[in-house]
């Protein structure tokens, strides 16, 4: 069986030098111990996500594992849906059109059809606001599903939240989001269509995040963008907790700053136009 992690940041925008050089280190030890078949470069789009692939891609050359070209793109609505491609060249191609807030969800069927994409939708319930069920409801979350090839039934950047948000000690603050958290961590059951595919991500930002992976029998590395588009149902296998390479404050303090520092991306995004 294949372990894959369709969801996956090097979140290494703006990064240079020896900055660069150590976060790259970092993820290649994370990589390597998780034992990854395959992994799926899915960098937001507002964070040049072909530099990201091509950085990943670099660090993976001299390992087992395959690295998916992809992206997670945002529309107009903020739903993210991550689009997964059969090499550079598509990914590179995609990227021309794919421009930030540029079209809108129920553009997603024709634009992965034009683009030869795999369409997953992340996270439909994050406690954050670019969830697919959040923004759009149940009856859009529903017509989104027609539209798409995966939908997300487990997301391992949720088993951090309790510690990152301290939920333990704020819930009262915050009512609902231990649900969000839940149903991120694990779709309800009611969501998991059986005429779509369903995909596992770590949603890791930082190296040591990798604590989820799907697992398969079809993927191989001769055919593998060949089985993405045959809409496998991913069967969950938990890689243990995070091995974070940094203390707990230190590891909490940089998530929340990439939170801030992303929502700041796209709202500079919005203000000035798609980019």
């Amino acid at each position: 069986m294949s372990l894959c992690d369709l969801h996956y940041h090097l979140n290494a925008f703006r990064m240079t030098g020896k900055n660069l050089s150590a976060a790259l280190a970092g993820h290649k030890r994370s990589i390597v111990s998780s034992g990854l078949d395959f992994l799926a470069s899915t960098e937001h789009v507002y964070k040049n996500p072909l530099d990201c692939y091509l950085h990943l891609r670099r660090v993976a050359s001299d390992l087992k594992v395959t690295v998916i070209p992809g992206v997670e793109w945002i529309s107009r609505e903020n739903v993210e849906i991550i689009f997964l491609f059969d090499g550079e060249a598509s990914l590179r191609s995609a990227l021309a059109v794919l421009k930030t807030f540029s079209h809108s969800v129920w553009e997603v069927r024709k634009l992965g059809s034009d683009l030869g994409a795999v369409l997953v939708v992340p996270h439909p319930f994050t406690p954050g606001k670019t969830g697919a069920a959040n923004n759009l409801g149940e009856p859009g979350f529903e017509r989104l599903l027609d539209m798409v090839d995966y939908v997300e039934i487990h997301n391992g950047l949720s088993r951090q939240f309790d510690e990152i948000y301290l939920y333990n000690r704020l819930g009262p603050f915050f009512p609902g989001h231990d649900l969000k958290v839940r149903q991120t961590a694990r779709l309800p059951e009611k969501y998991r269509r059986h005429d779509i595919g369903w995909s596992v991500g770590s949603d890791a930002h930082f190296p040591g995040e990798i604590c989820f992976a799907g697992g398969h029998p079809e993927m191989t590395s001769d055919n593998w963008f060949e089985a993405l588009k045959s809409r496998l149902h991913f069967e969950l296998v938990d890689l243990g907790p995070p091995e974070r390479e940094v203390c707990r404050w230190r590891r909490n303090l940089a998530s929340l700053g990439t939170v801030f520092s992303e929502a700041m991306l796209k709202k500079r995004v919005r203000y000035f136009g798609p980019k």
